[in-house]
């Protein structure tokens, strides 16, 4: 016996068909993690005790969060190429101990799985960083009087000048870590800040920004 589907029936199942198709594709095994796979980690991360620990009463600072191929025992067998899980692993930096802290997490389970300490030296500088670095030292009036009381306009480089964006004041940054005990950067997290303008370097190796004190230290330099 036939049966007829009626109008009501047909929106719905029209309907369910477009939100099946509009769900979002599970990566592959070895694909970069996702957005939601970024933001789900930090949760991971920041819920477990012991990385709690390792953060409290300091100020600290997520680094990068990147995937990472791990095999379980169980999948060392050389007939598995890929892993079965996807894996990430986060950096987090503490400034008031100089420390890092690195962290595996398994995403099918939603569980860190391994954590080890790095020491400060190690862990690398962000973009963010940079971004703090350059705000601190154009706050700075010594800074200002370098360039003769008239500040560009500057902006922070997220990555390589495009050809559109060659003449603009842009300032870049790098880790620059003190080789010996005098120096205002031993044993601290340092960014020397380098200023371009008319597509030049200018005041270069003078300004350097101690992110753990947020110090601006001043050297003489090229002009």
């Amino acid at each position: 016996m036939s049966r007829t589907i009626g109008p009501t029936a047909l929106i719905i199942l029209v309907f369910s068909a477009g939100v099946a198709k509009a769900q979002p594709e599970r990566p592959l095994p070895l694909d970069p993690l996702t957005a939601s796979e970024r933001a789900l980690t930090d949760t991971i991360v920041r819920s477990d005790p012991r990385v709690r620990e390792f953060l409290a009463g300091g100020p600290s600072r997520l680094i990068n969060v990147d995937f990472i191929a791990v095999k379980t025992p169980r999948e060392s067998d050389p007939r598995n190429e890929v892993p079965l899980r996807r894996t990430a692993e986060a950096l987090l930096y503490r400034y008031d101990t100089n420390q890092g802290i690195r962290v595996l997490v398994d995403l099918e389970r939603r569980a860190v799985t391994d954590m080890a300490r790095v020491p400060g030296e190690s862990v690398p500088i962000n973009s963010d960083e940079v971004a703090l670095a350059a705000k601190i030292a154009l706050a700075d009036r010594r800074v200002l009087q370098l360039f003769g009381g008239r500040m560009p306009q500057f902006r922070i480089a997220s990555g390589p000048a495009t050809l559109e964006e060659g003449d603009q004041p842009r300032i870049e940054g790098l880790r620059t870590i003190g080789a010996t005990a005098e120096d205002p950067c031993y044993r601290r997290r340092c960014v020397v800040l380098f200023f371009r303008v008319n597509n030049r370097y200018v005041q270069m190796n003078r300004v350097f920004v101690d992110l753990i004190s947020q110090r601006v230290i001043i050297r003489e330099g090229e002009q």
